[in-house]
């Protein structure tokens, strides 16, 4: 047997092309060609940001004020009929991620974290179909109203800290986790 003959790899008998001889193809980029070379303007996005930013806070707290009314509502209409109805108790949860979702987008991180320990409360009740008690929601509703009248932008300092801490400790007591 000669030295090189086990080494070398044998021709193609059928035509078809080696493994390496692959070829790579690159598809078209589709959204590069309907943006064109320039891209999205830099400066015209800063301002577009600022823009929502300043409307949006401003409208933010109309929107709040809205929400609140509409979970004061919710939670009186539950109060009214039965502590465990699951569809009166989903109408609040959505209301509380509502208000969750934009608080801290429009500077007011107390109402994301308020209703955060609402929905937590509110969640862990559906789950164990427990009725909701008032004297968890309540000083929800309280405090965001609190917050919300007084605008009460930030962290809201030491009293928001320890508002804050007072809520946890409330929804901690039920059984329910924060997450």
């Amino acid at each position: 047997m000669a030295e090189n003959e086990g080494t070398k790899a044998a021709a193609p008998q059928s035509g078809k092309k080696a493994p390496s001889d692959a070829q790579f193809v690159t598809p078209p980029n589709y959204l590069k060609m309907k943006v064109g070379a320039g891209g999205v303007d830099k400066e015209a996005l800063k301002e577009a940001e600022i823009a929502v930013q300043v409307l949006g806070h401003k409208m933010y707290a109309q929107w709040a004020d809205s929400d609140l009314e509409r979970m004061r509502a919710a939670f009186e209409t539950l109060k009214q009929t039965s502590l465990d109805n699951a569809a009166d108790v989903k109408k609040m949860l959505r209301i509380c991620w509502d208000m969750k979702g934009l608080g801290g987008t429009f500077g007011y991180p107390l109402v994301t974290t308020i209703t955060h320990y609402l929905s937590s409360y509110l969640e862990h009740c559906l789950d164990r179909q427990l009725e909701v008690s008032s004297a968890v929601v309540s000083p929800h509703i309280d405090a965001l109203y609190v917050v919300l009248s007084q605008k009460v932008s930030g962290d809201g300092g030491a009293i928001g800290r320890e508002l804050v801490a007072g809520l946890e400790k409330v929804v901690l007591k039920t059984g329910a986790r924060i997450g």
